[in-house]
């Protein structure tokens, strides 16, 4: 006992029949001069603000996102009927549903958001959850059950720390069940259109237009709940100008220590847009950004702003320089190739649409669909990135040494076609003969019986 109250002489007692020891004191000077020294000390820590991060990717393109509609990058008309569809179409308290539709970087997305903004709505947006959801009685959710609560109860119920007086729901991602089982996206749009209420938009991109659109959205259940459509066109080259202008400013003010966006690089992504502002604006950082001085040379390293009808043409119509011992070809395909390492899909796409234009023998051209062959192979290996490089390089040295006497004459570079119009127009194509047979089919049935009946009433 003696050895444990040695022991533990820290410990206070429980009981108050034994004395408490006391720790010891440590010293202190206190003075009013040491006071006043320890105020002053105190007092010279100020709290700095935090500053606002942009090294991220992420914070970029949020600093750039327009922020009323006139910065929007659709068209005028297009900015109206998303307004006139907010402002007629949705009626406080009743569903409404509208698919948004266009190719990708055409700013759907942010021009809904923007209207909705201006016309007093706050947006919920559905994402898809990549873990496992478990309900209140730990029981899994599914993706499907996950989203009909979203559809059905989250519209139903409304946030009293939202200063907006309506909601709008987004939907960008569909889950998978989906397109497996369209019938219960049938019947969840039923349910939603009977308890909802609150209107919804549906983004549909390019790359998944034709099969959401058929598969999700026919006809007939477009007509069937009054879905409303608005199809958003690729930006503009005059629109695509005027948004980089604004963005140039906001990059140079907000990240102007690792970023310096100057007239010649917007020019440059400008002459290679599609139509994707999205595209586009990532180009612009990453040819902005600020190196150092030893690399500066390396990234400057090109001398002109090469187009991409510009390289199509070098590469279909190859000029070749007589040397003293042979010849060299006038612009390096070394160049060429590593000037659209960032777009080679896009790059490809327009070489398999124009690479016939100049070719004069068949064997030329089969050798160049041999090359294009396997350039497509090549590419659609996305684990290694170094095969881009060797399949633009395969790709342009081969189209320009087999082109040997290219065809003379005014070729204009065209566009790709769309394998999503191609492929409605044969559908278009194919219903249309269907309905021919069969109307063929009965009125040969009607002849042929009109003229059983003109046989017998003759006999």
């Amino acid at each position: 006992m003696a050895n444990l109250k040695k022991n533990s002489s820290w410990l206070q007692p429980a009981f108050g029949d034994e004395p408490t020891k006391k720790l010891p004191r440590r010293k202190q000077n206190i003075s009013l001069e040491g006071t006043s020294n320890r105020l002053q000390v105190s007092r010279s820590y100020d709290i700095i603000p935090k500053k606002k991060n942009t090294n991220s990717l992420s914070a970029l393109f949020q600093a750039c996102e327009p922020k009323n509609s006139s910065e929007l990058v659709i068209s005028r008309q297009k900015r109206q009927e998303i307004s006139g569809w907010l402002q007629c179409r949705v009626k406080r308290g009743r569903p409404a549903a509208l698919i948004l539709s266009g190719p990708s970087g055409c700013g759907k997305s942010t021009a809904i958001k923007v209207l909705a903004k201006e016309n007093g709505f706050s947006i919920t947006e559905w994402i898809t959850p990549m873990d496992q959801v478990v309900d209140e009685y730990n029981n899994i959710m599914r993706q499907g059950d996950r989203f009909e609560e979203f559809l059905i109860r989250a519209t139903r119920y409304t946030s009293i720390l939202s200063s907006y007086s309506s909601r709008l729901l987004l939907v960008k991602d569909f889950p998978n069940v989906y397109f497996r089982d369209k019938e219960s996206f049938f019947s969840l749009l039923e349910k939603y259109f009977e308890m909802g209420k609150e209107p919804i938009v549906f983004i549909c991109g390019d790359t998944t237009n034709s099969k959401m659109l058929q598969t999700l959205f026919p006809n007939n259940i477009r007509e069937r709940f009054g879905i409303d459509s608005i199809n958003l066109n690729a930006v503009t080259q005059a629109a695509m100008k005027n948004a980089l202008k604004r963005i140039a400013t906001v990059l140079n003010s907000t990240a102007g220590y690792m970023l310096h966006v100057s007239q010649q690089q917007v020019d440059e992504v400008l002459s290679n847009h599609l139509g994707d502002i999205r595209n586009v604006v990532l180009n612009l950082i990453f040819i902005s950004l600020k190196v150092p001085g030893e690399q500066e040379g390396k990234c400057n390293s090109r001398e002109e702003n090469l187009g991409l009808l510009h390289g199509i043409g070098r590469i279909i119509n190859p000029k070749r320089i007589q040397t003293e011992n042979g010849w060299r070809f006038a612009h390096n395909p070394d160049d060429i190739a590593a000037y659209f390492e960032s777009q080679a899909t896009i790059f490809l796409n327009f070489l398999q649409e124009n690479y016939l234009n100049t070719l004069k023998g068949i064997q030329e051209a089969n050798d160049c669909a041999d090359i294009l062959s396997v350039a497509d192979v090549l590419n659609a290996e996305w684990r290694d990135p170094n095969l881009t490089k060797l399949t633009l390089s395969l790709c342009v040295r081969g189209m320009m040494v087999i082109n040997e006497t290219p065809v003379s004459g005014w070729n204009p570079v065209r566009k790709p076609r769309n394998e999503q119009t191609e492929m409605r127009r044969c559908l278009a194509t194919a219903e249309t003969r269907w309905y021919e047979t069969l109307i063929k089919s009965k009125s040969k049935g009607v002849m042929e019986s009109s003229a059983i009946d003109i046989d017998g009433i003759i006999e």
